[in-house]
């Protein structure tokens, strides 16, 4: 059975504060004037070295700029710096917006005294807005003046949007005798449904690990956390996950295939699930995070598509809202996903639980007591549904929220 989600004991839109410092890695933010608000809007965090980086991207089909420039540079295998910044998506602008993503990054190499291919931009914001470049290069100097270990917490801040909270998540694993640390950050509260993977996620660790390993782990990584994240069920065309390998834990460096990178990846794992059950708990308007698992589908592709059926179901989802256990709206949805897709599906075998409450058994209501259970769950911040088809050794699971008014009013007033 797969390792399921934690759901995190603590209010939706807060965070527990974690120890921002990973040895061999430094940040800092700056206001560049990108945002309206004159908040702080641009990140930097930057290694003391060259250091090994993997990524991977949105599956969308208009990347914006910056993914266009972030995948080539990482595809070197090496990289020096994350140039994020908030208050723009640069999608949707052509060659300007390639052109305006490369000065940034020629201004932040500048100052650290580094090729511009080792620059990792990333963006966030409304789509079809240019990077105003200037801004970025007018600041540029300050910003990498003021690069602290203790300044990634700082940087979480700069590329937070619509989020409610900084979100940070950190593990430790032992790795050929040596404690290593992972820390990562992320940004996401709509237009969430990464598929890799507006989400960015920065993972970075002490450990000392090869391009190729990192790699080796990070789709997997992906596949645990970001990609069972939903909130809207749209895919942004910014999403970005890198991870970074400073080495300064001093273990022998890993290459795929080394036995002691699965603690490294079972520490990743763990910090970006954390952080994706961030990202839903922040969803926008989100009044609950719902882990919606499915078991006994005929095969995983069924269990998948179930899932993500009643995690985007606008009906089921406004239940979720309205704390209503409408069990026979989560039973028609699983019927049907299984007509649309041609998967069998049993009636007579379908199981049902909200939190502890088993409210259908065998495709029947159990009666009203447990309605009442399930409607107490439903008032929690934080539960599980489990729909099971009965039908083989299928399962998945997918993080999703609710939806009511204020996500709405959030995405109705977004650019006003």
């Amino acid at each position: 059975m797969e390792q399921l989600p934690p759901l995190l004991d603590a209010p939706l839109k807060t965070a527990p504060e974690v120890e921002g410092r990973v040895a061999g890695f430094a940040g800092a933010a700056a206001a560049a004037g990108l945002r309206k608000d004159g908040r702080v809007d641009l990140a930097l965090i930057a290694a003391d070295k060259p250091v090994p980086v993997a990524g991977v991207f949105t599956t969308n089909k208009l990347p914006a700029a910056p993914v266009q420039v972030c995948r080539k540079h990482v595809a070197s295998g090496y990289a020096r710096a994350i140039l994020a910044n908030s208050g723009g998506a640069n999608a949707a602008t052509g060659g300007p917006g390639i052109e305006a993503c490369l000065r940034t990054c020629r201004a932040v190499a500048a100052e650290l005294g580094c090729d511009p291919h080792q620059i990792l931009p990333c963006s966030t914001g409304v789509i079809g807005q240019l990077l105003d470049a200037g801004k970025v290069e007018a600041v540029a100097p300050a910003l990498a003046a003021g690069l602290a270990a203790g300044g990634v917490k700082a940087a979480a801040g700069a590329i937070m949007t619509t989020d409610a909270f900084r979100k940070m998540a950190r593990a430790e694993a032992l790795v050929h005798g040596k404690k290593v640390a992972v820390l990562g950050l992320a940004k996401g509260a709509g237009m969430i449904r990464p598929d890799m993977a507006t989400m960015l996620a920065f993972v970075l660790t002490d450990a000392a690990a090869s391009p190729e390993a990192l790699r080796s782990i990070i789709g997997a990584i992906a596949e645990q956390s970001f990609n069972r994240a939903s909130v809207d069920g749209d895919t942004s065309t910014n999403d970005t996950l890198l991870m970074l390998a400073s080495g300064k834990a001093g273990n022998p460096e890993m290459s795929p295939g080394d036995p002691e990178l699965a603690s490294l990846q079972a520490a990743a794992t763990r910090v970006c699930q954390e952080l994706a059950a961030m990202l839903v708990a922040d969803g926008e308007g989100a009044g609950h995070l719902i882990r919606v698992r499915v078991t006994g589908a005929s095969g995983v592709e069924q269990a998948r598509s179930t899932c993500y059926a009643v995690a985007h179901s606008p009906l089921c989802k406004t239940a979720f809202a309205g704390r209503d256990p409408n069990w026979g709206r989560l039973f028609s949805t699983a019927g049907a996903e299984a007509g649309r897709r041609g998967w069998p599906f049993a009636p007579e075998r379908f199981n049902l639980w909200i939190g502890e409450s088993h409210i259908a058994r065998d495709g029947l209501f159990t009666g009203g007591a447990a309605e009442e259970r399930a409607a107490a769950v439903m008032k929690r911040n934080r539960y599980e549904i489990r729909l099971d088809l009965g039908l083989g050794e299928g399962e998945f699971w997918v993080l999703t929220s609710d939806l009511d008014h204020e996500y709405i009013k959030i995405n109705a007033d977004y650019r006003s």
